[in-house]
């Protein structure tokens, strides 16, 4: 009963690791035809859709049937645009709201490669302007600090790590480990230097989250609590395996891809930290407030965690 009754208070959380982003992929011929790629994601499905307004010029030469394919609703198109091609031109969208993820759209004719990210507060695709390197890094570390934020698994992680260090120094040992480890393996799972199917790093980074959980439960000492910082070296290996796929699917401009790849790490820490201080905080409050029931709350907190886990773990097996 415990554990139904968590499933259903968490139901928006079970769904970690969705990016909640659409992406516009527009790429313009020598003979100026422009092809559009328009990605929606699956789990938006019952989703308003968002209305993309193009210039007035342009009129649909083709229009190919929707498919879906890795997680995404995706519709392609060709247009005519004039012998100007996009040029000084264009597109907005309608239909954004302020909590939504956005829209990333790229741009690609001969030597001019751009790519944004629409927001409600700003719905405006400029063609024949290219984005500065300023703009492209607060692009994606606003990315960043929003995957780990909403990156329920990863979060879970973290808050094991706060239950299981038993002194600051310990903790930040631990989280200096995680951070470091998790670097090396998004550049190496963007640069494809390390390839790993992800529905196999999924299930493996739940997995992670429930290990973890049982150590909260053990009361004895393990070889965890007395090495937390090789252990969350080792298991976040995994996790920047996690961030790599997500990153490999929100595209990277190739002129400035260590750039954006750094851009990206950099909003994981502040998201990280941010995280960190929050439940810090929590903790701290807890400890004062709860003194006689702590050790009671932390294994309530670590079996909702490992519950949650494992239903993770469960259901990316289920898909493979």
């Amino acid at each position: 009963m415990l554990k139904l009754l968590f499933l259903i208070l968490f139901e928006g959380m079970v769904f970690a690791h969705q990016t909640g982003l659409s992406y516009i992929n527009i790429s313009e011929d020598a003979d100026h035809k422009v092809h559009i790629i328009y990605k929606k994601p699956l789990s938006d499905l019952k989703g308003k859709d968002i209305h993309i307004n193009y210039p007035a010029k342009c009129v649909y030469v083709k229009e190919f049937p929707r498919n879906i394919a890795n997680g995404f609703i995706t519709q392609k198109s060709t247009m005519w645009c004039g012998e100007a091609g996009m040029a000084s031109s264009r597109i907005w969208i309608e239909g954004l709201l302020r909590k939504d993820r956005g829209v990333l759209v790229s741009y690609k004719h001969n030597n001019l490669k751009t790519e944004s990210l629409l927001r409600a507060s700003s719905p405006l695709f400029f063609f024949n302007k290219q984005q500065s390197s300023w703009s492209l890094v607060k692009e994606y570390v606003q990315l960043g600090i929003e995957h780990i934020l909403s990156g329920y698994d990863h979060l879970s992680f973290v808050f094991c790590l706060l239950l299981l260090a038993l002194n600051f120094k310990r903790l930040l040992f631990a989280i200096s480990a995680f951070t470091l480890s998790h670097s090396i393996t998004l550049v190496f799972g963007v640069l494809g230097i390390v390839k790993i199917g992800v529905p196999y790093i999924e299930s493996m980074i739940a997995l992670s989250i429930l290990f973890l959980a049982r150590e909260i439960m053990i009361e004895r000492d393990t070889f965890t609590k007395r090495h937390l910082g090789i252990t969350a070296f080792t298991f976040g290996l995994l996790h920047g395996l996690g961030f790599s796929t997500v990153l490999r699917s929100l595209g990277l401009p190739q002129d400035d891809l260590a750039l954006a790849l750094v851009s990206f790490n950099v909003g994981i820490e502040l998201g990280q930290l941010l995280f960190i201080s929050v439940i810090m905080s929590f903790l701290f409050v807890l400890r004062r407030k709860m003194h006689d029931y702590q050790e009671q709350t932390r294994k309530v907190i670590a079996y909702a965690i490992g519950t949650l886990s494992a239903y993770w773990f469960i259901q990316r097996v289920l898909a493979f």
